[in-house]
């Protein structure tokens, strides 16, 4: 196993993470056995970083971790991270209870890496003003959270306000090849101008970039035909000097033996390498997409269809072969919401900068909608 040192973390780092809100599951539950093979490998493979957070499987997560790692393997051999959700922001009182709820599940006097979790400005400034990110402190300087961050989910302008705001230990994110130029490069080079050390969360977009299309995919297969879509993302990510510990949400026992192939040894994209990963974000761009830039130029429909947001929902499920997005952003919506309560009045066709037929591409959702659903 590969790892890593920086000043501001506890032990050398191993490259990889485990995730644990992707669990096996059967029956409903999460699956303890295959789940506890899964922790056993990545420790015996050298890993030494799991992260969970209060409401990972419906608040089962941690407790999950208590059975299959923290009972079962030497204490100083792993560290295991956590974070404060969002519901303990406006009350220190409630915060202090999630904790005391969160260290009973994992069964630890003391948490190794503690998070805000996936704050942005007005996030931080709510942890702030209740009093918690002072509370927090205090249990640093007690010992029992050893390292402070925050998962960060806000405005990339808003990121650096954020970073100021405190001395952070580390910062984990959402970094990924596809989202990199499209601001996730903003936060990875804010976060090492200030020297704070990264943890990735997401470097295969939820999945996304496991299931690419097979002209996408092609560029990979030429290269080395042997080696994951999977492992062409983690090791993108674990490339990126400021990068420490690339989070996979492994699932099953075949994606850990992959990873662990993945990082068994440093091994950083070589320029070959890095311009195949070009050629895989050349194809993708030629992909049959609705031409929306989400500038939301359209937003007023008097039927109350959220344009941007459905088109961004087909061109994710285009991409990514996601059904979920179409099924989340388009069945749950109130019925008069949907892209077939459309009267083709042309408000919005009017605004569009882009001049797209609105009209027409709404109907393409729907369709498609329509087929997924069936």
């Amino acid at each position: 196993m590969e790892y890593k040192t920086h000043e501001r973390l506890l032990m050398p780092v191993s490259r990889l993470g485990m995730g644990a809100m992707r669990l096996p599951m059967s029956g409903g539950e999460i699956d303890l056995a295959e789940g506890t093979a899964m922790i056993d490998r990545l420790m015996a493979a050298g890993v030494n970083y799991y992260d969970t957070a209060y409401m990972y499987h419906g608040g089962k997560s941690e407790g999950f971790l208590r059975k299959a790692l923290i009972e079962r393997h030497e204490r100083d051999k792993f560290t295991v991270a956590d974070k404060m959700p969002g519901e303990g922001s406006g009350s220190l009182a409630k915060a202090k209870e999630i904790f005391a709820t969160q260290r009973e599940r994992l069964g630890v006097d003391y948490v190794d890496y503690y998070m805000l979790h996936g704050i942005g400005k007005p996030g931080y400034i709510s942890f702030r003003d209740s009093g918690v990110v002072a509370w927090l402190e205090q249990m640093k300087a007690s010992g029992t959270i050893r390292r402070f961050g925050f998962s960060y989910h806000g405005s990339f302008d808003d990121y650096e306000w954020v970073l100021s705001q405190r001395d952070w230990d580390f910062s984990q994110i959402m970094l990924n090849y596809y989202d990199w130029s499209v601001g996730a490069d903003t936060l990875y080079h804010t976060a090492c101008d200030r020297g704070v050390p990264i943890i990735v969360m997401e470097p295969v977009r939820g999945g996304g970039l496991t299931r690419l299309p097979e002209n996408a995919r092609a560029p990979m297969r030429e290269a080395n035909s042997a080696a994951s879509e999977a492992s062409w993302a983690l090791r993108w990510c674990a490339s990126l000097p400021g990068v420490y510990v690339v989070l996979s949400g492994m699932s099953n026992t075949a994606q850990v033996e992959d990873n662990i192939r993945t990082f068994n040894a440093p091994n950083p994209l070589t320029d070959d390498e890095e311009t195949v990963i070009q050629k895989v974000l050349t194809a993708m761009k030629d992909l049959p997409l609705i031409a929306c830039t989400e500038c939301r130029y359209c937003a007023g429909c008097p039927q109350g269809i959220d344009i941007a947001r459905l088109f961004g929902a087909y061109n994710e499920y285009v991409r990514f072969a996601s059904s979920w997005y179409m099924m989340h952003e388009y069945w749950k919506k109130p019925e008069g919401g949907r892209a077939d309560a459309c009267t083709e009045c042309g408000f919005c066709e009017a605004k569009c900068p882009q001049k797209l037929g609105i009209i027409q591409e709404l109907k393409k959702a729907h369709k498609k909608a329509a087929e997924l659903k069936r």
